[in-house]
Formats: C-alpha cells, structure tokens, sequence
C-alpha cells in the first residue's frame, strides 16, 4: 500500500478543490492507502491534526513561508508520492511554502505530481506576476495532471509542458436525493414555477450575466412560467489576491444591476449553498445553466452529473470533457443561443427530453467516480518512482 503526501486545502472551509481533495482522500483511504493531506491554516478550519481515516489525517499547518513544523511533519510521513492541488486560488499567499516543500521532496526522488485545476483560465490573469507563479511549479512538477483537454491545452500551448496525463475531474457517482430533501429546496429557495439556476462562485469568466441576458427572451418563449435563481457569492482571496476578489465583488454588482432593470422576469440571488442543499438544488432545477466564458473544468458541472441535472452549457472544451453528451450546447457568450436551448427544454412538452439528459448524466456520473481519479493519480506518481528506481 502506499503513503501518499497531499497537498491542498481540505474542508473546512468548503470549497471546490478541498471538496475535491476530501473525495480523493476518501478513494485512497478505503483502498488501504495511507494519506496525510497538509493543508493550509485557517480561522475557519483546526490548527491541529485531525484523523479523516482509517490510515490518513490532515494537519492544517502551512503558512505563507516554509516552517520547521511542516516539513517535520511530512518528512516523517516518508511518503511515496507527493500530490499537489494546485491553482492560485487554491493556496492564495501559502504558494511559497508549496514549491519549497515539493523541492524537497522532487530532490530526494520522491515524485511530485502536480494538479492543474484551473490553467486555462489562471496563467494570464494578472500578467507576469500569474505567469510567474506557474513557472515556479512547473519548476517543481515531474508528473503534470490535468481534468480535461482545455487544461491540457494550455500547459502544452504554453510550453510549461511537452506531454501531460489527462484524467476525468471524478464525480460521486450518483448522489441520493429524497422527496423530502426536494421539498427542503423548494420551501428555502421559494421555489415556486420551473427554475433555471446558476451555481457556485462569482466571477466574470462563469459568464452569468450571458444567462441574464438571455433571460427576458426566455420568459417570454415560455409565458413568464419560469425563474431564475442566482446561488453563489464572489471567493474570498487573501493578500495581492484581493485584486480578483475585488474583481468578482464588482462583477456581482453588475449582475445586480442587469436583473433590477429587467421588467416582468423572475430573478433572485441567494449567497452560499449550504453542501446538503447542493445535490437537491441542481436536482430540483428544471435546467442547470453553465454559461462559462473561459474555463479548465467545472466542478459544479460534475456536481450537475452526479445530481442528474439537465445542463445548458457553453460548448467549451473543459465543459465536454465532462459533460459529454449529457448536456445541450450553445457558442459562448451568445445569449440568444443559450435562451434558445433552455426554451427547448423548459415545459411539459419536453419533459421527455429532460428525462433522457437526466439519464445521460447519471451514466456519466457513474462512470468517473473519484474512486478511478484517484487510481489514476497515484499509478502515474508510481510508475515515475519505479521506472527512476530502475535507472
């Protein structure tokens, strides 16, 4: 069995890639894998070791400079691989403590791989200064990961990497949802006339306001029998950082603005989603729109699959390596388009064609669960330590 070193943040708090990381520990754990997940520190979260296993724990100890306490800690672990969730938003200010760690161990021949979560989308954002930071963990990267051709794309288009694994983002399988848990959504979002919903955190390249825009065209194609719920808040960043947060508290303005100036269209916004009303929100929508203009992967488009939601999407590369075939396409940014395919799929004239996009994810759902990511992930690390172990 092997010892595998994560590093990531870790729920709390609850975010994509620690909920991410929580499904990944789950699979190599119940496979009879050891993990220890360092993570960074947080007011949210524990400044001590807590056990999330059988074998593995998580010691919320990085700072934004390497500590003594931290390489200790993962030193003695004597891991067999080190596993890196990487994107900037993922570590913030901590980035420094990452790469020295991951040094450490790529100079004792432990091999590091790396999981690019969000290239496309990240490399350029904020110029040299982005840019700088992936070629800092490039530097320390001797596997490159990524969860779908998009991310692929823009490592090897960017010339960070000549050849790079692509493997599925994982998903949960199915996820259970009662009657009463559809009841629950209902009453607390005033879910009252077939809803079309817009998931996750603000920001400009999610391309909400694509969905605004097409959504007075919506109403009227189905006679005002329909709204739209906006769930989500801007991502909280910490130092430089703070210029995106900024960002995305202004784009959310602007999403405020556009649906106080609509007339006779249901919009409503509400903050963050509790995680047990996730799965029985995108279930109970009518249609889960993903209206991205640029994106590597979608979380929330996995959650979609697993909850069996009907997805309106843009025709991304990083959204059909997922999605596949359980979902109706649209040219991003093209609001008309997009208001074209939910009409065509909102009423009880199509509730067949939402039934079979329903089927469609569950199949999809079940076939990239995080217990083959996560197998995945650690044969590449392996097969790097043995074929070194060979030379």
């Amino acid at each position: 069995m092997a010892r595998i070193l994560l590093l990531s943040p870790y729920e709390p708090p609850s975010d994509g890639i620690a909920r991410h990381s929580a499904h990944l520990v789950d699979a190599w754990d119940s496979a009879g894998h050891s993990v220890l997940v360092i993570s960074p520190a947080t007011k949210r979260g524990l400044n001590t070791s807590e056990v999330i296993g059988s074998r593995s724990k998580v010691s919320r100890i990085m700072r934004k400079t390497p500590r003594r306490s931290v390489s200790n800690e993962a030193l003695s672990f004597d891991p067999d691989i080190v596993v890196v969730q990487f994107s900037i938003a993922t570590f913030n200010v901590d980035l420094w403590s990452v790469t020295n760690l991951s040094k450490r161990f790529g100079a004792a021949r432990v091999p590091v791989v790396v999981a690019f979560h969000e290239t496309a989308r990240e490399y350029d954002l904020l110029g040299p200064v982005t840019r700088f930071i992936y070629r800092s963990i490039v530097r320390v990267t001797d596997v490159p990961v990524v969860f779908s051709s998009a991310g692929r794309q823009a490592l090897v288009q960017n010339k960070l990497f000549d050849e790079v694994i692509e493997i599925p983002h994982g998903t949960s399988g199915i996820t259970p949802v009662t009657d009463a848990d559809i009841d629950r959504v209902r009453d607390r979002y005033q879910i009252r006339k077939p809803l079309v919903l817009a998931l996750g955190f603000t920001d400009s390249d999610k391309g909400t306001d694509v969905l605004l825009g097409a959504a007075s065209a919506v109403s009227t194609g189905v006679g005002d029998d329909v709204q739209f719920l906006i769930a989500g808040a801007p991502r909280r960043r910490r130092g430089i950082f703070r210029i995106m947060e900024r960002r995305d508290f202004k784009y959310q303005r602007r999403l405020t603005t556009m649906a106080a100036e609509m007339h006779r269209v249901d919009v409503a916004f509400c903050g963050y989603v509790a995680d047990g009303d996730v799965g029985p929100l995108l279930r109970v929508a009518d249609v889960v729109s993903l209206p991205y203009r640029r994106i590597t992967q979608s979380g929330i488009g996995n959650l979609a699959l697993s909850s069996r939601a009907v997805i309106v999407s843009s025709d991304l590369p990083g959204l059909r390596s997922d999605l596949g075939d359980a979902a109706r396409y649209f040219e991003p940014g093209d609001a008309k388009a997009m208001a074209n395919e939910i009409i065509g799929l909102l009423g009880d004239d199509h509730e067949s064609d939402r039934e079979h996009l329903r089927e469609l994810a569950g199949v999809r759902a079940a076939s990239n669960t995080y217990g083959i990511v996560a197998g995945l992930i650690l044969s590449a690390g392996l097969a790097t330590r043995d074929r070194d172990e060979s030379q």
